[in-house]
C-alpha cells in the first residue's frame, strides 16, 4: 500500500488496469488454443502470396531463427502466449498515453472507458476460443496507428501499417481500418494549417490505396493456384501444431482451395440473427445514451459544414462493418469491431476536442445523477464478455438456444 500511495496519479490508474487485465486473464485462460488457431499458424507465404499468410510467415522465420523447431504444439503454444503479452503492452501503452493526456475533469470518465476495453480484450483473448485469434494483431496494428495521429509524429507510418493489418487478415479492411480513417479524417477537417491538412490528406488517401489493392487481390486472387497439390502438406502442419491433432478443414478449403462455404453457413446466419437482436436488446440502455450523445455533439459542436462532415464521419464510421453483418457469420468479431471504433475514437475526441468533452461531461453528468442506473450501466457490460466467434457472447447464445429449441427451430 505505501508503495502504491507513492505512485503518481496516471501509474496508480494504469495499475489498476494492469490488475484488472490479470483478473481477466486468470478467469479467462485455460492453456489452450482452439484448432482454428493452430491452423492460421500453417499458412504463410512459402507457398505464394496468400490470403491471412502474414502472421504464419513470421512463425516460420522464427522456427528457422531459433535452434530448436517451435512447428509443434509447444511452439505454437509459446508464440501466441509472447503475442498476447505484446498485445496487451500495445494496450497499456495506449491506455498511459490516454490517461497522461486527460485533463482532471474527464480523467475518470477516461479511466472507466479504457478499463472496458481492458476487460474486453483481456477476456476475449485470453479464452480459449479466441487467444490466438489473428484480430488481436489487427486492433494492435489500429491503436498503433490511432498513437501516431494523437502524437503527430511519424503519421507517414499508417500507409504500411495499413497495408500489413490487410496482409494479417483482409478483414481489417472493414473491421478496424475504420479508426484510423476515420480519425484522418476528422483531422483534415480540424487544423488549420495548409501543410497539415496536405499531409493528412496523401496519409488518408494512400493508406486507403495501399489497403484497398491488397484487400482486392488478397479477398479475389491470392489461392494457391496448386492448392490441391499443397493441401494435404499445410494439413499435416497445421495438424501438428494442435493439441489435438486436427486442423480446421473449412478454413483450409476457404483459404487454399478457394471454396465458397456460404452456401452451409444458412444456420449460422439464423443464430446469427438471433443472437444480434438479443444483444441489441440487453445494450439499448447504451444505445439511447449513445445516439443523445451524438445529437447532443451535432447541436452543439457541428457549426460549419467542415463540422458536420467530421462529425458524421465518425457517428457512421462503424458502417464500413456493414459487408460483415450481412454476409459473414462472425458476429461476435463484428461486435467487438464494432465497440472497439467507438471506444477508441469517443477516447480520442475527448481528449482532443473541446466541445466534444463538454458535451460528454454534461451527458455523463446527468446520468450520475440517478445513482442507481448509474452503477447498474458500469457493472452490466461485464456480463456479455467474452465476446466469442459465430456466437457472439455466452448470454446471448443460451438465450438464443433456448428460443431456437423451444419456439423458432431455425437451425
Amino acid at each position: 500500500m505505501i508503495i502504491f500511495e507513492k505512485l503518481k496519479k496516471e501509474n496508480k490508474i494504469l495499475f489498476i488496469l494492469v490488475v484488472i487485465s490479470l483478473i481477466c486473464i486468470i478467469t479467462n485462460y485455460n492453456g489452450k488454443i482452439d484448432n482454428y488457431n493452430t491452423t492460421i499458424l500453417a499458412l504463410n507465404y512459402s507457398y505464394g502470396f496468400t490470403s491471412r499468410g502474414f502472421i504464419g510467415s513470421i512463425f516460420l522465420f522464427l522456427d528457422k531463427l531459433t535452434p530448436f523447431s517451435i512447428m509443434n504444439t509447444w511452439g505454437a503454444l509459446r508464440f501466441y502466449q509472447l503475442s498476447t503479452l505484446v498485445f496487451l503492452a500495445i494496450i497499456f501503452i495506449f491506455a498511459r498515453m490516454i490517461i497522461k493526456r486527460a485533463q482532471d475533469t474527464e480523467l475518470n470518465l477516461v479511466t472507466y472507458i479504457l478499463a472496458a476495453i481492458v476487460i474486453m480484450m483481456s477476456t476475449t483473448f485470453a479464452g480459449e476460443y479466441n487467444f490466438g485469434r489473428i484480430d488481436m494483431y489487427m486492433i494492435a496494428i489500429a491503436l498503433i496507428c490511432t498513437e501516431l495521429i494523437m502524437v503527430e509524429r511519424f503519421e507517414w507510418l499508417i500507409i504500411p501499417l495499413s497495408a500489413i493489418g490487410v496482409m494479417i487478415h483482409q478483414g481489417y479492411a472493414m473491421m478496424y481500418f475504420n479508426i484510423v480513417l476515420v480519425l484522418l479524417f476528422y483531422k483534415f477537417f480540424t487544423v488549420d494549417d495548409r501543410k497539415a491538412k496536405l499531409k493528412y490528406a496523401v496519409i488518408f488517401i494512400l493508406s486507403i490505396i495501399s489497403a484497398g489493392i491488397l484487400f482486392l487481390y488478397l479477398e479475389l486472387f491470392s489461392h494457391a493456384s496448386n492448392g490441391k497439390e499443397i493441401f494435404d502438406d499445410v494439413a499435416a502442419i497445421a495438424a501438428g501444431l494442435a493439441v489435438d491433432g486436427t486442423y480446421h478443414k473449412t478454413l483450409l478449403q476457404h483459404e487454399i482451395l478457394g471454396i465458397d462455404l456460404s452456401d452451409v453457413e444458412h444456420g449460422f446466419h439464423m443464430k446469427n440473427l438471433v443472437e444480434i437482436i438479443v444483444l441489441i436488446l440487453f445494450l439499448l440502455p447504451y444505445i439511447v445514451i449513445a445516439i443523445k450523445l451524438f445529437i447532443n455533439i451535432w447541436k452543439t459542436a457541428a457549426v460549419t459544414i467542415c463540422d458536420k462532415l467530421k462529425y458524421l464521419a465518425v457517428f457512421l464510421g462503424s458502417l464500413t462493418m456493414a459487408p460483415d453483418y450481412l454476409i459473414k457469420v462472425d458476429y461476435g468479431r463484428w461486435v467487438t469491431s464494432t465497440l472497439m471504433y467507438y471506444l477508441v475514437v469517443l477516447l480520442v475526441l475527448i481528449l482532443i476536442d473541446d466541445k466534444v468533452r463538454e458535451v460528454v461531461i454534461k451527458l455523463v453528468s446527468q446520468i450520475k445523477q440517478a445513482n442507481v442506473l448509474c452503477k447498474f450501466l458500469l457493472v452490466y457490460p461485464v456480463l456479455f464478455v467474452p465476446f466469442l466467434d459465430v456466437n457472439i457472447d455466452q448470454i446471448t447464445a443460451m438465450i438464443g438456444h433456448v428460443l431456437n429449441r423451444e419456439l423458432l427451430g431455425w437451425w
